[in-house]
């Protein structure tokens, strides 16, 4: 009997055992979910407005738009085709917002990073393809990229935010901007009448920008942008002297933020096709201490985002020793596989 009962109380105590684990648990289980609900229903229902009058391009089909609690660092990411505001479940408190026009998935040539929070969040131009006319620059840290799509970009901090809001309360407006800049080459040349096509590509421009940062990010990398043929229109003037202008576009970052104006810091190729559709004649040209960014009013940036480059071919091009006083036609389509007499 004693024996039995011994088993009897310890099978009791197991039961008692199991059941006291059991209920702790549980507690455990249910204080977690009343927590979370409990945090969950501290959320207000938030709205951001976004006006994109200062974009100066057309209004995007979407929009991405980052918060960030400023204590706690928690983030939400919001993606939207109704491009005049977004409407989330926010934590009580002050938040960083960001927006950015599409998605991530939408642009060729951007890339994004650090998007798990506003402070680290940046585009950068991505590497492309290199054109089978451009032997690029050795050594590593040095890539070619494409041009960048427009992207528009607007920070602010968010007013406070109250816990179990009535009703959706709007906690600030965005005002995205463009970041991508226009860089306008100018080429003056002589005996334009020799020159049947151009290409060129251009060195040491800016990789990528942080979007709470109002200035491009500095250079680790050195960025080359191609200008083909087809980017270049030209110009002849009637003067005896046979001169005339080639102008190319090009899109970009900008120039670094440690950039400091030095010749060798930004390097401008170009190749010439004479009239004769065979030879090449190629210049390396410096250029940093040339390239220009007009002063803008604070708050006046807007889509003006410009940097200017203007220079003259030396030395000339020959003068056209063909008949009829020039060549008139310019080869927008320069043909890449075509070998051609290349002076030095």
């Amino acid at each position: 009997m004693v024996v039995l009962d011994s088993q009897y109380k310890f099978q009791a105590w197991q039961r008692n055992d199991w059941l006291c684990a059991m209920l702790v648990v549980l507690c455990v289980i249910f204080t977690s979910c009343d927590g979370t609900a409990d945090s969950e229903e501290e959320k207000s229902l938030s709205r951001i407005e976004v006006d994109w009058s200062s974009y100066g391009k057309s209004v995007p089909a979407g929009m991405t738009v980052l918060f960030q609690h400023i204590e706690t660092g928690d983030m939400v990411q919001a993606i939207d085709n109704d491009v005049t505001g977004i409407t989330s479940r926010l934590s009580p408190g002050r938040h960083w917002a960001t927006v950015f026009n599409l998605t991530e998935q939408e642009f060729v040539n951007i890339g994004f990073r650090g998007l798990d929070a506003v402070e680290t969040a940046k585009a950068y131009v991505k590497e492309s393809a290199t054109s089978k006319w451009y032997d690029g620059v050795a050594g590593s840290g040095n890539y070619v990229a494409g041009q960048p799509e427009w992207l528009a970009v607007d920070t602010i901090m968010t007013t406070a935010i109250e816990p179990v809001a009535d009703g959706v309360k709007i906690i600030g407006t965005l005002h995205p901007k463009n970041i991508i800049y226009t860089l306008h080459v100018t080429v003056h040349v002589d005996n334009m009448g020799n020159l049947l096509a151009a290409r060129g590509a251009i060195s040491g421009l800016a990789a990528g920008r942080r979007f709470a940062a109002d200035f491009p990010e500095d250079n680790a990398v050195t960025v080359t942008h191609l200008i083909e043929a087809d980017d270049w229109i030209c110009s002849r003037s009637s003067s005896p002297q046979g001169d005339g202008l080639v102008k190319a576009d090009v899109r970009c970052f900008g120039l670094p933020a440690n950039h400091n104006g030095t010749p060798e810091e930004n390097r401008l190729e170009i190749q010439a096709l004479l009239a004769d559709g065979k030879t090449v004649k190629r210049y390396d040209i410096p250029v940093g201490h040339l390239i220009k960014e007009p002063v803008h009013a604070a708050a006046g940036r807007g889509d003006n985002l410009d940097l200017y480059l203007e220079l003259r071919l030396d030395p000339a091009l020959p003068p056209y020793s063909g008949n009829g006083g020039g060549v008139d036609v310019w080869f927008n389509d320069w043909d890449e596989r075509i070998d051609f007499n290349m002076p030095i």
